[in-house]
């Protein structure tokens, strides 16, 4: 007998492989699918998770002491033609706007009393005047070209007070 050899019995049963169906092409077709599918999606996701940081748009720059300063130029024209209150009123919302897009001050919702009662880093100068035309808005109005070029032209000074001590800060 050889050693080498497993003994077997011989008792008539085939193999069971014999019994069992063979497996069906479609099933290799969905597996070869399925990996083709794994494959694109961790490609999809590698490619997500590495792409590069796209840095935000820059936010424009905008002038905003250049457009105070040009509101503050039209109203020098229409200072013998308007009433004092509207001259004083205008000036004062170019400052205001002025401060609140430059500045980020909720200038522009205040009223004077809020505006001055929060303000510490204003020049005297900017308050007083900023009182001087809540005055002139609200109290009785006429034309009058003197006051209201002399408002226009302290808004004016005022404005650049306030924009050389910022760009002196920032």
């Amino acid at each position: 007998m050889d050693t080498q050899k497993k003994p077997t019995l011989e008792h008539g049963i085939p193999d069971p492989e014999t019994y069992l169906p063979g497996t069906p092409e479609w099933i290799w077709w969905a597996i070869g699918g399925g990996l083709l599918l794994l494959l694109l999606a961790i490609w999809g996701l590698f490619k997500l998770l590495h792409r590069p940081s796209v840095s935000p748009p820059e936010k424009p720059t905008q002038d905003f002491f250049g457009s105070a300063l040009k509101r503050l130029k039209s109203l020098e024209p229409e200072c013998p033609s308007r009433p004092l209150a509207e001259i004083a009123a205008h000036a004062s919302l170019a400052i205001r706007a002025y401060l609140a897009n430059s500045m980020s001050e909720p200038a522009l919702y205040e009223t004077v009393e809020e505006f001055k009662a929060r303000q510490s880093n204003l020049p005297r100068e900017a308050e007083t005047l900023l009182t001087d035309l809540n005055n002139a808005k609200y109290a009785r109005s006429t034309i009058d070209a003197v006051r209201a070029h002399e408002f226009v032209a302290r808004s004016r000074q005022c404005l650049e007070t306030i924009h050389s001590a910022r760009t002196v800060t920032t």
